[in-house]
């Protein structure tokens, strides 16, 4: 395999493709490796383990870790975890605190966290920010901005409205209009500091227009690029709350159940409305990436009644195989695929040697079996026992989908094939932007 100008040289060893499909290795740039602080979850072993086998050869972990990933001490103590464990090419964010940006600009300046991830409303973890806050960010800091837009004063009442609620829907303990006071308020600092902002998961129709029309408004006056990029996650596109769903037909007894906790997630699985608006987004090339936001909790803390079960779900590993299924549906193409899982999340990130397949760049690839992508093939359904993740379950289990691909390589190395790890002495290496 070719490793381009490298000190390494020219190839140790052939790889035929013949007949099969090579495309770059996914980047995933949200996902919630869970350590330091909840190794029962995850750690960079499983995770990076998961994540190879379905694809994603290089990661960004976002800062709400035990501790949360705030100062350098922090940052280099989820590097040095990373660097020791992680089979996958790995990026790490810092998290947004009030009274830290100082600490935020010598990561950002540096080059070593991937960006600033802002929480406008309470999540997992301790790093909710103000709108003072989230100003003076904007003002004083440098480098690309991740948000979780979900406004926090509309979240409040909602919650006090619902919390006599022993089974709430969640989609209405945390409604679309949250997310949409969040967005229109990130849109105003974004069109008055021009500052690079990625915002994550949109979840809604509403969101999805306004960004475009801000983008337009940006057009308008005097042709300037508004630098604003989107993601959407594999659960706003592949589940609704009021739809059953592949993991709400199956309980860890084995009993029948509905969704209920086990797509419990901020923000929110939408209705089935916002869930077909995702997906003409995704057609209209109006959002940007391919996001997993892997979350992964265990059966046990999903099991717990409505409010103390934790929000997330695990998804790293699925996210490839579940767009896959999409284009051997007809409902997207590989080449659209390769756009929002690879060469997209490069430019956003500015990871310069990741998301193509061209001479120099680091050999992060994928392979495919075409026989997997056309219509007339039947795929399987997801079983627990394809997962590598650590907790074991996903809620797209019994769901029609393309087995993992034939075989994944981090910067030339094979380390997994056909869903399996096969060489477990593989790390990747810490992504920087701009390398």
């Amino acid at each position: 395999m070719y490793v381009g100008d490298r000190p390494a040289g020219g190839a140790k060893r052939r790889v035929s493709a013949v007949g099969k499909l090579v495309v770059p290795g996914v980047i995933d740039g949200h996902v919630h490796f869970r350590s330091p602080g909840h190794p029962h979850k995850e750690d960079w072993g499983s995770g990076s383990r998961a994540a190879a086998s379905g694809g994603v050869t290089t990661v960004l972990d976002m800062p709400n870790t035990n501790p949360p990933t705030l100062t350098r001490v922090e940052w280099e103590q989820k590097r040095r975890l990373a660097a020791e464990q992680s089979r996958v090419n790995f990026g790490i964010w810092v998290g947004a605190s009030a009274g830290r940006n100082a600490e935020i600009n010598e990561l950002m300046d540096s080059g070593d966290a991937c960006g600033i991830k802002v929480f406008m409303g309470a999540s997992t973890g301790p790093l909710l920010v103000d709108d003072a806050t989230l100003v003076a960010l904007f003002e004083q800091t440098r480098g690309l901005i991740g948000v979780h837009a979900e406004e926090e004063g509309v979240l409040v009442p909602f919650r006090q409205r619902y919390e006599g609620h022993t089974a709430p829907n969640h989609n209405a303990v945390r409604p679309p209009v949250a997310a949409v006071v969040a967005v229109t308020r990130l849109l105003e600092l974004v069109e008055a500091h021009l500052r690079p902002v990625h915002i994550c998961h949109l979840s809604t129709a509403a969101e999805v227009e306004l960004v475009a029309a801000s983008r337009s408004r940006s057009a308008g006056a005097g042709g300037r690029d508004l630098p604003v990029s989107t993601e959407v996650c594999p659960h706003h596109l592949f589940l609704a709350a009021d739809q059953p769903s592949g993991f709400g037909r199956l309980m860890p007894d084995g009993t029948s159940s509905s969704a209920g906790n086990w797509i419990k997630v901020n923000p929110p699985v939408r209705d089935e409305a916002d869930r077909l608006a995702m997906w003409a987004a995704v057609h209209r090339n109006r959002v940007d990436t391919v996001g997993s936001d892997h979350a992964p909790h265990t059966e046990d803390e999903k099991g717990l009644p409505y409010w103390r079960a934790p929000s997330g779900i695990p998804g790293v590993e699925t996210t490839l195989p579940l767009l896959l299924t999409a284009v051997r549906q007809g409902r997207l193409t590989l080449e659209r695929v390769v756009e929002l899982c690879s060469a997209e999340p490069a430019r956003v990130f500015g990871l310069k040697g990741k998301g193509a397949i061209r001479e120099g760049a680091d050999a992060d690839l994928v392979v495919l079996d075409p026989q997997h992508l056309e219509a007339g093939f039947e795929p399987g359904r997801l079983h627990r026992g394809d997962l590598l993740t650590r907790v074991g379950w996903s809620p797209f289990e019994g769901m029609p989908m393309v087995a993992k691909p034939d075989a994944v390589y981090v910067l030339g190395r094979l380390v997994a094939a056909k869903g399996q790890i096969v060489d477990d002495d593989v790390r990747g290496t810490l992504t920087r932007p701009g390398e």
